[in-house]
């Protein structure tokens, strides 16, 4: 039975998500510089054992240079770290085309407030959400 943190990347702020059964929950936003502490707490309790990371392609959907994102230098950076601190650990990764874009239409047509709607730690969660759900929705994984 595998143990699913899914990480919507950013520089500033990453989103996480969580399944509980088949569904997808936001569990937290945490700050760029506190995301490693996060991690790593979540593994020492065993909680995790498994990453989906979101893949950020451009619209074109081709793996070359041209498509990707300069973020994904920083998440195959973070991914590299995490192989080496982690050998046991699953990495997987999810396309996460128009998440972002998604999630602002979810907030901006759901009952949040407007002062609430436009926190941004509430969008990298539900970016995160997003995600996870996609890639329950489309794998083999038993939660």
């Amino acid at each position: 039975m595998s143990k699913i943190l899914c990480i919507d990347f950013g520089t500033k702020r990453i989103g996480l998500s969580i399944p509980i059964r088949s569904i997808a929950f936001g569990l937290e936003t945490v700050d760029y510089n506190h995301l490693i502490a996060t991690i790593d707490k979540y593994i020492k309790n065993k909680y995790i054992d498994t990453l989906v990371i979101g893949h950020p392609l451009k619209y074109e959907n081709l793996k070359s240079e041209k498509s990707l994102f300069p973020i994904e230098k920083d998440i195959i950076k973070f991914i590299n770290f995490l192989k080496t601190k982690y050998p046991k650990l699953i990495i997987k990764r999810i396309d996460e085309r128009f998440s972002s874009k998604i999630a602002n239409y979810f907030l901006i047509n759901s009952f949040f407030n407007k002062k609430k709607r436009q926190q941004k730690k509430i969008l990298d969660q539900i970016s995160a959400i997003l995600l996870l759900q996609d890639f329950l929705s489309n794998s083999s994984f038993t939660i």
